[in-house]
């Protein structure tokens, strides 16, 4: 039997907890403005520090995150940029490439890209999502897909991510353009 040493426990019920609430929240389209608390980022989410990683060395600052919804294509990351690949004639070979865990990206309807990373919280405690879809694993079956794309997008040094945190197939307006 493996032994957890009781903070780590907690911090994962608490982790646990709050990112059910906030990811059935956003489910339902309840999503409201967020109180920061101590050892949370404005957007809401656990910092670094509060999970036990060290602070940023000096002189690094936090990308700036911002939760947002797109639409967009799902695309092979690699074939894109390697050849601008997209659409239905690419759309069995993207399928074999993400499935041999190639990135993903979105190419939005105004021409960004960005790369489609997996829910960070989920990665770090996958028994708290038990039963619950996971939006990531469902863009790998829909790649040359229009789709509506919600998450907390970043950027550095020219290069955008956005942290999925739900997904569904694009229909009527798109959503409004993020400010």
């Amino acid at each position: 039997m493996i032994r957890k040493p009781a903070g780590l426990i907690a911090l994962g019920f608490v982790l646990g907890a709050f990112t059910m609430t906030a990811f059935h929240a956003l489910a339902a389209g309840e999503a409201k403005k967020v109180v920061v608390k101590p050892g949370a980022q404005a957007d809401g989410m656990p910092t670094a520090q509060s999970l036990g990683q060290p602070p940023a060395p000096p002189g690094v600052v936090p990308a700036r995150r911002r939760l947002m919804t797109l639409r967009g294509e799902i695309v092979d990351y690699y074939c894109y940029i390697e050849k601008g690949l997209v659409g239905e004639a690419h759309k069995a070979c993207g399928t074999r490439c993400v499935a041999g865990d190639i990135c993903m990206g979105l190419l939005t309807n105004d021409g960004d890209l960005y790369m489609i990373s997996v829910n960070h919280l989920r990665a770090m405690d996958p028994l708290s999502f038990r039963n619950i879809p996971d939006p990531f694993n469902v863009c790998r079956g829909w790649i040359a897909e229009k789709v509506d794309l919600t998450g907390y997008a970043m950027e550095r040094k020219g290069q955008r991510i956005i942290e999925i945190m739900g997904v569904k197939k694009a229909e009527g307006p798109p959503p409004a353009k993020p400010r």
